[in-house]
């Protein structure tokens, strides 16, 4: 038999990650969720994530408003892709080594973040913050359109139409 040979050193000289980088992870992740390319803009904060990831669902869903079931479909995917990729960003950023948790912190914040942006409460204080005030007509778009969506498929006489027709005015 064999001498036991000595370990190799199987991790190489790896700085330590920090809340930029792993925020980078968490969009990587999620991107290749979706088979799109990288993006090399630098991210600092878990709201510039959250914000990013926002834009990623909004972009993936589809223009036309007329076909409900088609835009429902095209909702639960980038929800449960993004979702996925979130999963596994965490678990990537809890196995880095000598990881300080408030690096896993910061990408659970911005998964946090980013799942508040969804709520159908328009008046999240997230909207007043300067990287989020450009995306506030987009959301009230898309809650406008998830929306009328649910509505359509519970209720057999809701109008049916454009996904951004059919709002009862507010009284």
């Amino acid at each position: 038999m064999a001498a036991p040979i000595a370990a190799l050193p199987d991790r190489a000289d790896i700085r330590p990650l920090d809340v930029s980088s792993a925020l980078q992870i968490l969009l990587a992740e999620v991107r290749g969720g979706l088979d799109l390319p990288l993006d090399a803009a630098m991210i600092a904060a878990p709201e510039q994530a959250a914000a990013a990831l926002l834009e990623l669902l909004l972009q993936g869903l589809p223009e036309d408003s007329h076909d409900v079931p088609a835009w429902s479909s095209a909702l639960l995917r980038m929800e449960a892709v993004i979702q996925s990729g979130m999963e596994r960003a965490i678990s990537i950023v809890t196995q880095w080594r000598d990881v300080p948790p408030a690096v896993v912190d910061a990408v659970k914040e911005a998964r946090a973040q980013f799942a508040s942006a969804l709520e159908d409460d328009p008046q999240n204080p997230l909207w007043l913050r300067p990287e989020w005030l450009g995306m506030a007509p987009l959301m009230q778009r898309f809650r406008r359109r998830r929306r009328n969506a649910r509505r359509r498929l519970v209720d057999p006489d809701y109008p049916s139409g454009n996904l951004d027709e059919g709002e009862e005015p507010a009284r």
